[in-house]
């Protein structure tokens, strides 16, 4: 049995990256302009990095499950937001699924006008991205709601959920001087 060694297991694990330490500015498309998302940075208050799973196939061959690899799989992406003073940023979400369909006219729009891609930042300790996802072809598949209660004093807040086509991620980053490939 190997021993350990602490400090081998400090110097090799460099603290580990944060939850905390990650970066999200929505893009909306170009006829919703209704919030400032340098401003929406910042009500961001929690999100995931994206999943992915590559679905398995199987099929029998002399007797036995033969398993393989089959197509990419992308689930939803949520991200958790602060409700702002004006609530700007809800209400820019509400005006995206209306460009999508509106309820009123019941007109859809294409999906190359409501598809934006969105970028999400890992952050190392430095504050400079170590990773970086970025998620083609997205848009707001659910606005969730805002839990109002007399009995809290915190921040309302809200969930958007993301629908899209696939993602991609690249660890060059910032912070090594590197650029995103995707």
């Amino acid at each position: 049995m190997a021993s350990i060694d602490i400090d081998s297991y400090r110097a090799n694990f460099n603290g580990g990256a944060k939850a905390f330490m990650f970066y999200y500015k929505p893009i909306f498309p170009g006829e919703v302009t209704a919030v400032d998302t340098e401003k929406s940075t910042y009500l961001v208050r929690s999100t995931t990095l994206p999943e992915t799973t590559i679905e398995e196939i199987t099929t029998n061959w002399q007797g036995f499950d033969y398993r393989f690899a089959g197509k990419y799989t992308y689930s939803d992406w949520t991200v958790t937001f602060n409700c702002d003073s004006k609530s700007d940023v809800h209400v820019a979400f509400g005006d995206w699924m209306r460009m999508i369909h509106d309820p009123t006219s019941n007109i859809y729009t294409e999906p190359n006008t409501y598809m934006v891609e969105q970028e999400l930042h890992l952050l190392g300790v430095d504050g400079l991205p170590i990773q970086k996802y970025k998620l083609y072809g997205a848009w707001p598949k659910s606005i969730g709601p805002i839990t109002l209660d007399y009995a809290t004093n915190d921040v309302c807040t809200f969930d958007i959920t993301f629908s899209y086509v696939y993602h991609l991620s690249d660890k060059v980053g910032y912070a090594t001087g590197g650029t995103f490939a995707g």
